[in-house]
């Protein structure tokens, strides 16, 4: 008697047909990559997944909150000043000023913050990442900004900035502070000091897509001079009274003002946020600025 009849011999052959089908695609299929990976196919696409498009800066969605006029902040003002239209207060920070209540600082009419991120080589604040989400989150607008040294590379210090404070469409422009103050007790003649200030400026500028703040000491201006600042913005210190200099970006009015949520004292700062924006736009087409070397005293 037969094991199976004609009817069921040909359901088996068709089974056994379309199991032989499906291995077939799939061991075509596994072949065809391993083909592909060794021939290289493939990388377009996984290097497609794994880059982003390039940055580029919103100039538009830099915003900062307006300065109350019963605002806390204000009596950090000096004498009889007071801010005229377009002026906002701030302050800048570092670990210095330790733990803070970011908060507490925005409830006194503080609108932004520029915040050390690193100096130097290898040095990153310790506060920084901290301080800027504590900033974002109280709604105070933040910026980054990098304390220059000479004793180290312009490429190499951009590259430690960009790693701690990459590009945000919503912060402050970066800025440079530019002193003497600090580890490296090098002054390097000034022609080498400037290469570096533009190799650091160069790629700063190129991934933030805006040209960078300037801040610096009088005594870095009196012994290099300060060519780095052209169509750039500038941030000035002046005590008494307001800057001299018609155009300035930012005033740094004190080192010693008090505000909520900061204990001990803290750097004021007013920023007049068009020229601010103005200065700090690149124009289309433009890349990294160029200027003469410029010496008023030793170097």
């Amino acid at each position: 008697m037969p094991r199976f009849t004609p009817e069921q011999v040909r359901r088996r052959q068709i089974i056994a047909g379309a199991l032989a089908l499906v291995l077939l695609l799939v061991v075509g299929g596994c072949t065809a990559s391993v083909i592909g990976a060794l021939r290289g196919d493939g990388e377009d696409e996984e290097k497609s997944l794994s880059e982003s498009a390039p940055f580029e800066a919103d100039d538009e969605a830099m915003a900062v909150a307006a300065t109350p006029e019963d605002a806390p902040v204000l009596s950090n003002l000096p004498g009889e000043s007071v801010l005229e239209p377009g002026e906002v207060m701030g302050i800048d920070v570092s670990s210095y000023q330790g733990e803070i209540d970011w908060p507490a600082v925005g409830s006194t009419g503080v609108g932004f913050a520029y915040i050390k991120a690193t100096e130097g080589t290898g040095f990153t604040d310790t506060h920084f990442r901290r301080n800027w989400d504590g900033a974002k989150a109280a709604g105070v607008t933040p910026g980054a900004y990098h304390y220059f040294t000479l004793c180290s590379s312009g490429e190499e210090q951009a590259a430690d900035f960009l790693a701690a404070a990459p590009p945000d469409d919503s912060a402050l422009p970066p800025a440079l502070d530019l002193e003497f103050d600090g580890a490296c007790e090098e002054k390097p003649e000034a022609a080498a000091v400037q290469a570096e200030i533009d190799a650091f400026t160069a790629v700063v500028e190129e991934a933030w897509g805006r040209r960078l703040v300037i801040y610096s000491s009088s005594d870095w201006r009196s012994h290099y001079g300060l060519p780095v600042t052209d169509a750039r913005p500038d941030w000035l210190f002046a005590a008494a009274k307001r800057p001299g200099q018609e155009d300035w970006a930012l005033w740094q009015l004190r080192f010693d003002g008090s505000v909520a949520g900061i204990t001990g004292p803290v750097d004021i700062d007013v920023a007049r946020t068009e020229l601010l924006r103005e200065h700090a736009t690149i124009p289309e087409g433009e890349g990294a600025l160029e200027h003469p070397i410029e010496v008023t005293g030793e170097g």
